[in-house]
């Protein structure tokens, strides 16, 4: 039970605050707040990297991986197309709310700006650095041994599904 669980904090936010009417602004301002340290947490520590692809081990979406995502049977890191894409629709929600709060007052451009930019690098990351397969038209994890290689994981599951959403 010590995995991460997927980045959707500011999705649920968004719900709420609609289902309430879309009018407790004072509600998102505050948890706009927390969600900054918690996106933050998720660029510092799943993204080892730093190249945008991120990490996370059991995201929800798939149970029935080749291996457990969370310890790796050899030594590297585990590039996940789920968690890339839960990213970039996390990095969606916070633009979508830093506007909301920007159109009721609040000087937030900036960061609607720096979501939408965390989003750009997302999506490219998705696309050029190999995790969508061509010619399957499928996103895969990658296995990146600590020798450089790059394994593609080609089980085709939810995994590969997410980051189409984030398109």
């Amino acid at each position: 039970f010590d995995d991460v669980n997927p980045p959707v904090h500011a999705l649920a936010a968004l719900m709420v605050w609609r289902i309430d009417g879309s009018r407790d602004t004072r509600f998102l301002k505050g948890i706009f707040h927390k969600l900054l340290m918690n996106f933050t947490w998720w660029l510092n520590r799943e993204d080892a990297s730093g190249r945008d692809l991120f990490s996370g081990g059991f995201l929800g979406l798939d149970n029935l991986s080749a291996f457990d995502r969370s310890n790796l049977p050899v030594a590297g890191t585990l590039e996940q197309s789920d968690a890339t894409g839960w990213m970039a629709l996390y990095a969606l929600h916070m633009a979508t709310i830093s506007m909301i709060l920007g159109r009721n007052g609040e000087p937030t451009s900036d960061l609607t700006v720096k979501f939408l930019e965390h989003f750009a690098l997302i999506r490219n990351a998705l696309d050029v650095q190999g995790l969508w397969d061509e010619h399957d038209g499928f996103y895969y994890d990658r296995l990146v041994l600590d020798d450089g290689a790059r394994i593609p994981i080609k089980v085709r599951s939810m995994v590969g599904v997410l980051p189409v959403l984030a398109s």
